[in-house]
């Protein structure tokens, strides 16, 4: 127990309290991000899954939703049932009422990360002033979990995880229901002797009811942690307080998790009811647990790119040239290494408690330290390279590969004990010093300048390199907009498959939803099409069996018009371009930086002299697929 008791938040002043967390916040992230120099309409974000991120909210902008855009996966469409995202809807409904206020995708993407800084900021505060601690040490934990490495090692590329406002809210639920006596019954003290139905805290429950789906409906992979967890606590705390009602909160708990994932996720399960599932599409095998594991080496060392060299090289070296790099973000700080250390040692110093916790306070202090050990060690366990994530993957849970993730459970455990201290310190400071609360004031704002330092700037391109990128994209699809007819449909060379490809030549995974994204018109591109399905199946075929050439009869028959070749993707092998032009016999539009060619194939259709008909055929013939009827 501290040396003074923890008080509850006022009411009335934690609105302002938390607003002024959140304006700080958003702030630093504006200072951070110089919103007044970036491209406010234009991703700032240009990594591969951003693209594929942009291309989602686009489709929302356009169609109203993310699942179907005509406009891609040429001649077909594009469906987004194969890749499914229900575990992010609330996430997406949140988007969607963004691009719905801006009508501009990219400004969308844009303000949703930005805002997002207060969101999380908020979420932490709010959660650590229900804990009972103070609203300054509250604040400053709270701005120093918003802006960890994790916040900008993700970014705009992994929008969904960055904005990672459930990892404290599970870790809420994970106390809850550890002090579950505590939180939902009126008197702990009659478990066991008197009725549990008529002692029940029906608002606390719902409370907690409300924090599942919450987190059900936020993020899948902490969707994902918070269930392990719960499940394997209940399990560590029933036996050792031989307390069997545990399992019964926890399964009640995962059940509505569960519960409001699979809801969510109905229109995927109904379109695998009609059509089948599919084995390739974002599919995980059981073993990529292993490589996108928790590494001990990244929690406890720094980030590369952090803001002294010094650290940022040893972050570097740490993970220098080795075979199981996982993913940053994982490293937790100087002052999360400390909270981390400090859980740890709870589970060493034979300082847990003995006596049955019948009735405790819900602000006891002690049980809110072995709360941070026990889940930090059961993360460890489950989380870590090599743990027993590998038995909840061939348990049929393979899709929650990136256990690094669970990070953010650690990070705020690891917070909790350093602001536990904080409170042994302020004590400490109270009673020696004559001005304590100059003393106090200069160190927290040391502590919260120290805290932001120790992370690292976001991790992005120049903007006028991105401003140029875009600009060049536009330029290039402007002009073959106003070349081509309205909905012409566009091949995409190399063939290259969707999602989740390995990169070709110097191409990053999604480069070909460039176009797409920068189309005001209404052309439609072959790319996109969802692998495992008949209607992206064709085009394996012409990449790997008949080749462009050969396929070019075939390629019209499917109604396409136009090829477009990202020349990054034959990086050593040009002299195929040369021979796609020379065949095609037409001269090339190129665009302004000279990476993307594009070839029209009208006038190469009038010199084949083959009927519509004949053209159909071929593409049967040759590619295996019959082309879409046309509308009567």
């Amino acid at each position: 127990m501290s040396a003074t008791e923890p008080t509850a938040a006022s009411p009335r002043r934690l609105p302002l309290e938390t607003l002024a967390v959140a304006g700080v916040a958003w702030l630093w992230g504006a200072l951070l991000l110089r919103v007044w120099d970036m491209p406010k309409r234009l991703p700032f974000d240009t990594r591969s899954d951003a693209t594929l991120i942009s291309s989602m909210v686009k489709t929302m902008e356009e169609r109203g939703w993310y699942l179907n855009q005509p406009r891609l996966g040429a001649p077909f469409g594009q469906q987004f049932y194969d890749f499914p995202h229900g575990g992010e809807s609330f996430q997406l409904m949140a988007m969607k009422v963004l691009v719905s206020l801006t009508g501009d995708w990219g400004l969308a993407i844009n303000l949703y990360f930005f805002l997002g800084f207060g969101v999380l900021a908020s979420v932490t505060f709010l959660v650590l002033r229900h804990l009972r601690f103070g609203p300054v040490v509250a604040g400053i934990a709270a701005l120093i979990f918003t802006f960890m490495p994790y916040h900008f090692t993700h970014g705009e590329m992994h929008l969904w995880r960055s904005t990672y406002y459930s990892a404290p809210l599970a870790a809420l639920l994970l106390i809850w229901a550890t002090a579950w006596r505590e939180r939902f019954l009126t008197d702990p003290a009659l478990v066991g002797r008197g009725s549990i139905r008529g002692n029940l805290r029906w608002t606390r429950i719902a409370a907690a009811l409300a924090v599942a789906v919450v987190i059900g409906g936020t993020e899948t992979m902490t969707t994902g942690f918070t269930m392990v967890l719960l499940a394997s606590g209940a399990v560590v705390a029933a036996i050792r307080w031989r307390e069997p009602l545990r399992l019964v909160v926890a399964v009640v708990l995962i059940g509505v998790m569960g519960f409001t994932f699979a809801v969510l996720s109905t229109p995927t399960l109904n379109y695998y009811r009609a059509y089948g599932t599919n084995d390739q599409a974002a599919r995980r095998l059981v073993t990529e647990s292993e490589l996108y594991g928790l590494k001990l080496s990244r929690l406890l060392t720094p980030q590369g790119g952090h803001r002294f060299e010094v650290f940022s090289d040893i972050g570097a070296r740490a993970q220098d040239e080795s075979f199981v790099p996982s993913e940053g973000g994982q490293a937790l700080g100087v002052l999360g290494v400390a909270g981390f250390l400090g859980a740890m040692w709870g589970a060493f110093s034979g300082r847990w408690r003995r006596e049955r916790p019948d009735i405790r306070p819900g602000w006891d202090r002690s049980a809110l330290r072995e709360d941070a050990t026990t889940f930090t060690l059961l993360a460890l366990l489950f989380g870590s390279i090599g743990g027993l994530a590998i038995i909840v993957s061939m348990a049929g849970f393979s899709q929650i590969r990136v256990w690094n993730r669970i990070v953010l459970i650690i990070a705020f455990f690891a917070m909790t004990m350093v602001l536990l201290w904080s409170e042994q310190l302020t004590a400490w400071i109270r009673e020696r010093s004559e001005r304590p609360r100059l003393v106090l004031g200069a160190l927290a704002v040391a502590v919260l300048a120290f805290g932001l330092w120790d992370s690292i700037p976001p991790q992005r391109h120049p903007y006028a390199e991105i401003e140029a990128r875009h600009a060049n994209d536009r330029a290039f699809v402007g002009q073959i907009d106003e070349l081509m007819p309205d909905g012409a449909k566009i091949l995409q060379l190399p063939i290259i498959e969707f999602p989740e490809a390995q990169p070709v030549g110097k191409m990053e995974d999604y480069d070909h939803l460039r176009a797409y994204l920068a189309d005001d018109g209404s052309l439609e591109w072959s790319y996109g099409s969802i692998k495992g399905r008949p209607d992206a199946a064709w085009q394996t075929v012409l990449r790997d069996e008949v080749g462009p050439i050969g396929a070019l009869p075939a390629i019209l028959g499917l109604g396409f018009e136009g090829i477009w070749i990202d020349t990054y993707g034959y990086a050593g092998k040009e002299d195929e371009v040369d021979q796609i032009v020379e065949a095609v016999g037409v001269e090339p539009l190129v665009s302004p930086d000279g990476r993307f060619l594009f070839l029209d194939l009208r006038d190469f259709k009038r010199r084949t002299d083959l009927s519509d008909e004949e053209l159909r055929l071929a593409a049967l013939d040759k590619l295996g697929v019959a082309p879409p009827e046309e509308p009567s």
